[in-house]
């Protein structure tokens, strides 16, 4: 019971993990009712709290060596409601609601990062896998909740799409009352004492593959953030519907990654240490079927398929991550593995617009390639294998190292 309400507690937080795409629904909507801005700020109401969790995750790395990360947590949970729920106040200046955006992603920046520490810390590497693919169930069920919800508020008035944050507050309880207090890592000197560990000391120390792994992370964040920047624009493009039907075919959508989530066990059995082959692969035929669509149909079964991408992919990273990280490192590498990851998902826009590359058709052609070509780097490079083989030899020396850190 004690490891099912610390289970439950740990993955409520993965609810919010998507919670920044919500006002993606109604960007149709925004563009009508701000004539006089450009697309692409608007767009950033989508990405920019990514620069938020980028520039948070620097600092979460370094406090959660220091602070229980339960209180991290509440702290994140916090700002993600005031983040979001202020808009319900001010949306009648985009410069105010970009303002709300960055808060909203800073509270990102400490709970999504430390949801994955806590896995790790909680829970065995045996029981890791699973809970981390339940983690990325959740993030799906956590899309479904915020983007459906969002959808059906935002209906008639976009800026009630802001009403679905009241979740946090149910959040910030169960955080409160079911995760344990955990303690602050230390490692032990050769005399016997324990002393606080360096941040910067294990930065140094962290094994290569947790570097590699973290970048795979950062191109799965780029590619993956142009589907639902651009979604809304593609679907209004081609006349099949306009906030409300965004925010169903990403609710729909969703549901792929929640059975993914939840199959993660089998798909690892199935694809073995070619899951993130199969997870870009999947990602470019999502861009491919809703590029050529005509229909509403296809577009749903394209929306499916970038749930499994997305589950595939992003569950993988930490635990490739987690097994190459001794536990003392687990702070600083899952931080860095989330501040990469965040770094792509904020300049994506910046990059496709500075390459010229026009946001809906264009962009989705773009995401085709670009998955056609991490997946190509992924399986000459036997990314996978080269994990798993060298994780416990990397994982063993970090431990000897970290002990004399």
């Amino acid at each position: 019971m004690k490891d099912l309400k610390t289970r439950v507690g740990v993955l409520s937080l993965c609810i919010l993990a998507m919670s920044a795409l919500v006002i993606t629904n109604a960007f149709s909507a925004i563009i009508a009712a701000f004539p006089n801005e450009s697309v692409a700020k608007i767009q950033m109401l989508g990405t920019i709290p990514s620069l938020g969790t980028l520039l948070t995750t620097v600092v979460v790395g370094i406090l959660a060596v220091h602070i229980p990360k339960k209180i991290l947590a509440l702290i994140g949970v916090v700002l993600v409601g005031v983040g979001g729920l202020l808009p319900l106040i001010f949306h009648t200046n985009l410069d105010l609601l970009l303002v709300c955006a960055l808060i909203l992603g800073i509270g990102l920046g400490f709970t999504v990062p430390v949801t994955t520490m806590l896995i790790s810390i909680l829970f065995s590497q045996e029981e890791r896998a699973d809970v981390m693919g339940q983690s990325t169930a959740i993030n799906s069920l956590g899309s479904v909740i915020m983007m459906f919800g969002g959808g059906l508020l935002g209906g008639h008035y976009w800026q009630n799409t802001y009403y679905i944050f009241l979740i946090t507050i149910a959040i910030f309880l169960l955080v409160l009352f079911l995760i344990p207090m955990d303690k602050v890592a230390h490692t032990t000197t050769e005399q016997g004492q324990t002393e606080k560990v360096s941040a910067w000391l294990l930065l140094r120390h962290l094994s290569k593959y947790v570097f590699i792994v973290s970048f795979i992370g950062l191109f799965m964040s780029m590619i993956y953030t142009i589907y639902p920047t651009n979604l809304s624009i593609i679907v209004a493009t081609k006349h099949l519907g306009g906030t409300s039907i965004t925010g169903i075919v990403n609710a729909i959508g969703t549901i792929g990654g929640l059975v993914a989530g939840f199959s993660l066990r089998y798909f690892n059995k199935l694809f073995k240490d070619k899951i993130l082959v199969a997870g870009f692969i999947t990602l470019g035929i999502t861009f491919l079927l809703i590029r050529i669509a005509n229909n509403l149909a296809v577009v749903i079964i394209g929306a499916l398929l970038s749930g499994f991408a997305m589950a595939m992919v992003m569950a993988t990273i930490p635990f490739y991550v987690s097994v190459v990280s001794a536990p003392v490192e687990i702070a600083i590498s899952m931080s860095l593995c989330q501040f990469l990851n965040s770094l792509g998902g904020t300049f994506t826009p910046i990059i496709l617009s500075a390459l010229h590359i026009q946001a809906g058709n264009a962009a989705f052609t773009t995401g085709i390639i670009a998955s056609a070509v991490m997946a190509v780097i992924c399986l000459v490079f036997s990314i996978g294998k080269r994990v798993m083989t060298n994780g416990q030899a990397t994982k063993s020396a970090n431990k000897a190292v970290a002990a004399n850190v």
